[in-house]
């Protein structure tokens, strides 16, 4: 899949409802209570989010009928476009005086020139769909039958006659329209009852034809259109430099090395980056892109994430059919291979891979992800082309800009906005929304240092197109130039939130924001309108389906509008620096954020389980130190299973703070047997113990347990799927590697052969399948001591690779490795070498010199040598071996301990006791810094 191809992807739906205030109530509750609560539903089943924006429902009238309201519903139509329902009965209703038709609002919407006198349902009629008539599909009207009104009062009845006309004109004029344009248009429904039913019908029909459950995108997919959103925010305001997309141009069809992007935080390499992949995409639609901005979501920092996200979209785009690995191992191993398999794949579709890595400085710290040793530079060349940027300034140690300039790739620095680049910026950006500048006030904001930054320059303009360029901008602009920085000018920005949209609802912006920078990844609109709900004389919220009136809210969310972020409906700050004015505003101390953290996980607990509650909730719990709950979360077998499927490394990190990574396996086994007692043996019980024993088996003191769950996963295949299943063959093989590692050998030597004749019946001899099989019966039999019959096998899988893959492929490596270890085992040293050497040549072609697979061959030569009296050659491998390991996997890795005590043992051979001494007691220091492991997962935008 093309990255590039995400950006009409958005799954959110905006539902505007335009209908007048008093006789009208019954008809908005019942859609509040009954149509939007099921069409919800129906939305999550397929990945959207849906909001109903109703200005009218919740508040009291006098709050409906104010100047600045016809603003704020035309803006909201046009974010909601191409939703929006007309509800029309009997009533002309309100109509705004003149001062509602500010200077503004006449620049921004021109067309309400010459219609003073008509209402605020009509004007927002004329916006949503009789201006813009290509609305049909999703844009539905509903008459209300005239004979409902009779005896209910005047509140049901025409305004007087005036008013009466003007609805009787209104009417014909939607008729018309949408007779000529196939709008729906529903006339004289009885009852509210009936409307609902009738709302609810049709747009589940529109819901269903623009995001067919059949056609809900996978996790990869709903990660790239994550990104694609955080770019897509990036192109809003942007201004071309045509040298800096030259460069970029020249680098992405050049054959050299990768490119260092260098500029100052805020000063526009995502937003580079962003529009420069839409233009080359725009000129090379053939070409695959994938785009990763690090910190635009809240698994983007994580390298473990980053290189399984990029190996399966190459998968994706080469059809490869080989699987990708989810352990860290493997991931680490397969990278590399991965990365030249969509060269090669390039090179014969004659097309370009393009990969941007933007923010390394944002890289999350756990297993030394900043020393890129994970990041190799040799596949990148020829059609495969990486591009990456970071801070300039002082580089660290550990910071990725040291690394880099040792591995001297090119550079690319993006220097402050230029005066006249500010100027084309605000001149450009105001006329989104149909304002500008007189030349003096232009002049006075682009000439402003801090206006060289280009974040900084757009938080103002953001601020200032909201307050108008008629109604006191001089003075909103002489305050705003006194903030020296990005930091200070959100402190201004965020007071004047709080002195205009706190009116209606006291605590509005500090809690809206506070809530968001509380939530793992921000929150939906939804979920943000009912934590924000009413409260009752107890402070407690009335009720749990109650939300905050949309009209209260509205106002804020569109004058942060480009300040946030929507990923798949998700609200997020678009900005780290805006994350960090929030905390610093309204965040202050450990007690508000607990007060807001405990919030949202009581309101996540509260609701059905799904993936997004499994996501957040036990994230909150831990943050918070609900150590109590957060066991208790874990133990819940649904909710396991959700969040061993998004993360199995998270949920072992919360099982470590939780101090019983080795003591869960009975509770996991209690928790299941209750669980599993009223689901009978259906394959999701077998299903999900499969995926119980495969995360207890990680750990070895757990075997014991885990061989109950992968019995029972087997018996349920077997018997629900059959014996040569996929699910039944895998749960085979697993339990033979149980058996295998807990010394059960006769019975796993008989699953093994079992799972070796299925595979050849199924697969066929020669099948890459298959070697695997021979090469794990072949270490057995090696464990039980008959190598005669162990190496046959191995020589057999040898084989088997190379014709599927060819001699010089890693799992070539891989099973060399395995026979020259046998042959090491049975003192057959010269053929060991040999083959060492052959797997040690074939790595480095793969791999280059810095690699996991390097390191394991340096080390087992290094006891070879030792083995073979060649003592300083072996120390020379060893420590090449210990600082390929310590560089890419971290001092406390077991693997590093491994290779320090084999030297230390090399030492005590030549009797160099002293140096053997510190390098034994430094192999014997913890693996495991339990405080690394549960390092907070933030999203920094």
């Amino acid at each position: 899949m093309n990255d590039a191809d995400t950006s009409h992807s958005n799954r959110r739906i905006r539902v505007f409802i335009s209908s007048t205030f008093r006789d009208m109530i019954a008809e908005r509750d019942e859609l509040m209570s009954h149509t939007w609560p099921e069409l919800r539903r129906l939305c999550q089943e397929r990945h959207v989010e849906l909001v109903e924006v109703d200005l009218r429902w919740g508040i009291a009238e006098e709050q409906s009928t104010r100047k600045e309201t016809l603003k704020l519903c035309l803006d909201e139509i046009r974010a909601c476009r191409p939703f929006f329902i007309g509800l029309l009965g009997e009533r002309y209703g309100w109509t705004p005086g003149d001062d509602a038709f500010t200077a503004d609002l006449k620049e921004e919407q021109p067309w309400l020139k010459d219609l003073h006198g008509k209402s605020v349902t009509e004007l927002e009629i004329l916006h949503g769909v009789l201006n813009n008539p290509d609305m049909a599909g999703r844009a539905f009207f509903y008459f209300r039958d005239p004979v409902y009104t009779a005896g209910r009062g005047p509140d049901f009845q025409s305004e007087n006659t005036d008013s009466a006309l003007k609805q009787t004109v209104l009417k014909k004029l939607i008729k018309q329209t949408c007779a000529a344009k196939q709008i729906p248009l529903h006339e004289n429904y009885p009852d509210p009852v009936k409307l609902a039913a009738l709302v609810l019908f049709d747009l589940t029909a529109a819901i269903e034809a623009q995001f067919p459950k059949e056609n809900v995108p996978d996790a990869l997919t709903r990660e790239a259109q994550d990104h694609e959103a955080f770019a897509k925010i990036r192109r809003r305001t942007y201004i071309g430099r045509a040298d800096y997309f030259d460069a970029l141009d020249r680098h992405s069809a050049s054959e050299g090395r990768p490119l260092l992007l260098l500029g100052e935080s805020g000063s526009g390499k995502s937003a580079l980056l962003a529009n420069w992949l839409e233009h080359w995409h725009k000129n090379h639609p053939k070409d695959f892109i994938l785009q990763h901005y690090i910190g635009g979501t809240a698994d983007s920092a994580s390298h473990w994430r980053l290189m399984s996200r990029l190996m399966t979209e190459i998968k994706r785009w080469t059809a490869d059919p080989e699987a990708v690995s989810t352990q860290q191992e493997d991931i680490l191993k397969d990278f590399p291979i991965w990365l030249t398999k969509a060269r090669a794949w390039a090179e014969h579709e004659g097309v370009r891979c393009i990969l941007v890595l933007d923010a390394l400085n944002q890289l999350d710290e756990q297993d030394h992800a900043r020393l890129l040793g994970w990041l190799p530079g040799q596949p990148f060349s020829g059609p495969l082309r990486l591009i990456v940027s970071t801070l300039p300034g002082k580089a660290g140690t550990d910071d990725p800009l040291t690394v880099l300039q040792k591995r001297r790739w090119q550079e690319l620095r993006v220097p402050p906005l230029s005066v006249e680049e500010r100027r084309r910026m605000i001149t450009g950006y105001l006329a989104r929304f149909g304002k500008q500048l007189d030349a003096h006030r232009l002049d006075r904001l682009a000439s402003a240092h801090a206006a060289a930054n280009p974040l900084y320059l757009k938080i103002l303009l953001d601020d200032l197109r909201v307050t108008g360029t008629h109604d006191r901008l001089d003075h909103r602009l002489t305050e705003y130039l006194t903030a020296a920085d990005i930091a200070s000018l959100l402190q201004q920005v965020l007071a004047r939130y709080q002195r205009d949209y706190e009116r209606d609802r006291p605590g509005l912006v500090s809690e809206a924001l506070g809530l968001i920078w509380a939530a793992r990844r921000g929150l939906t609109e939804s979920e943000l309108l009912h934590l924000l709900r009413p409260k009752s004389d107890t402070g407690h919220p009335q009720n749990v389906t109650a939300q905050l009136p949309p009209a209260l809210w509205t106002p804020l969310r569109a004058a942060l509008e480009d300040s946030l972020i929507d990923r798949g409906g998700i609200l997020n700050f678009a900005h780290d620096f805006l994350r960090t004015a929030v905390e610093t505003a309204f965040v202050p101390d450990q007690d508000k954020r607990d007060d807001y953290q405990l919030q949202l996980a009581d309101d996540f607990e509260a609701q059905p389980i799904t993936a997004r509650t499994c996501d957040e909730l036990p994230w909150l719990l831990w943050q918070t130190e609900s150590f109590a709950r957060l066991r208790a979360c874990l133990l819940d077998i649904d909710r396991f299973q959700e969040i061993q499927k998004r993360d199995q490394e998270e949920l072992m990190r919360y099982w470590v703070c939780l101090k019983e990574e080795r003591t869960m396996g009975q509770p996991y086994l209690e928790a299941f047997g209750k669980w599993a007692s009223t689901k009978g043996e259906t394959v999701t019980v077998g299903l999900h113990a499969y995926d119980l024993f495969g995360f207890l088996s990680i750990f070895g003191e757990l075997y014991a347990g885990c061989e109950a769950l992968i019995r029972r996963a087997l018996a349920i295949f077997e018997r629900q799927q059959g014996s040569n299943h996929p699910n039944a063959t895998a749960a085979l093989n697993d339990l033979a590697v149980l058996l295998s590692r807990t010394d059960q050998l006769t019975e796993a030597e008989q699953l093994y052969r079992r799972a070796l004749l299925i595979d050849e019946q199924i697969n066929g001899r020669n099948h890459p399948a298959v070697a695997v099989r021979l090469k794990n019966l072949a270490i057995l039999l090696n464990k039980s001591n008959r190598v005669a019959e162990a190496e046959p096998l191995l020589r057999r899988a040898l084989d088997i690779n190379a014709a599927n893959y060819g001699e010089n492929h890693p799992e070539v490596a891989s099973t060399l490795r395995s026979l020259a270890l046998l042959f090491y085992d049975t003192n057959r040293l010269a053929e060991a070498e040999s083959m060492m050497r052959q797997a040690l040549t074939i790595n480095e072609c793969v791999f280059g010199k810095s690699h996991p697979a390097i390191a394991d061959n340096l080390n087992d030569l290094g006891r070879l040598f030792q083995a073979t009296h060649r003592p300083k050659e072996a120390e020379l491998l060893y420590r090449n071996s210990w600082e390929i390991r310590e560089q890419i996997l971290g001092a406390n890795s077991p693997s590093v301990s491994e290779v320090i005590n084999n030297l230390a043992t090399l030492y005590l051979e030549t009797d160099q006791f002293s140096e053997a001494e510190h390098l034994m007691r430094r192999s014997l220091e913890p693996v495991i810094n339990f405080k690394k492991c549960c390092t907070p997962v933030r999203v920094q935008a």
